[in-house]
């Protein structure tokens, strides 16, 4: 009995090898086009002479998305890749109310405590990502569900008509996040695919120059594009 299950073991030993060995690596690039659903901009807080203070989330207009990545599936390992990927959206701020609790710096007063209500400008705001992901998918010939999460560095630019101080607001960060996505691939030939993905990702940037307030970000984003496998 013995000698039976040292074989057996052997066999699927050599089945597996031979799978592994006649696995090839998958390398693929691929861009595509998509919408953006940011969240309001939460948990404000005020940094620098507005700091101390609280504000209301700030609501961000709906985005095009612009994205291209390039991945490679493992040779042995088919369901399991690694992925980088570049995207582009602008999350425009909308002029809005706001208000503001805590402690206001008001000359020659000192410290006041309190809370204000004003409007605020508009501002256009430019998100630039830049992602590294673990992808896992289903290897099917045809139809390939995948999952991915990843790290992120994202740079924001926020830019405003407003003045402070006879300047306009405008001041960029760049933060670490991550990002989650869930798609479909689905292949037309061999080596062309099309894919649709639902892409989260998160992150908070500390707004400095005269740009006071410090903020985090999120947003839902929608994708269709094509990919090129080799």
């Amino acid at each position: 009995m013995r000698f039976i299950q040292v074989r057996v073991i052997g066999m699927l030993a050599l089945i597996l090898f031979a799978n592994a060995a006649t696995s090839h690596a998958e390398f693929y690039i691929g861009g595509g086009l998509g919408v953006s659903l940011p969240n309001s901009f939460s948990n404000v807080q005020g940094i620098g002479a507005d700091s101390g203070l609280k504000g209301t989330d700030l609501n961000l207009a709906t985005s095009p998305f612009y994205g291209a990545k390039v991945g490679y599936f493992l040779p042995g390992l088919s369901w399991l890749g690694v992925e980088g990927e570049f995207f582009y959206t602008n999350p425009h701020m909308e002029q809005q109310k706001s208000t503001s609790t805590g402690t206001f710096n008001i000359p020659p007063f000192g410290p006041v405590q309190g809370t204000s209500t004003q409007t605020v400008t508009g501002a256009h705001v430019r998100m630039a990502t830049a992602a590294a992901n673990l992808v896992a998918r289903y290897p099917g010939k045809r139809f390939q569900p995948y999952v991915g999460a990843g790290f992120t560095m994202n740079w924001a630019r926020f830019s405003s008509p407003a003045t402070r101080f006879g300047r306009s607001e405008t001041a960029s960060d760049t933060s670490p996040g991550f990002d989650l996505m869930a798609g479909v691939r689905f292949f037309l030939t061999k080596r062309v695919a099309l894919y649709g993905e639902y892409k989260y990702v998160r992150s908070s940037f500390d707004f400095g120059s005269n740009v006071l307030f410090k903020t985090d970000y999120s947003a839902n984003n929608f994708i269709a594009g094509a990919s090129l496998h080799f």
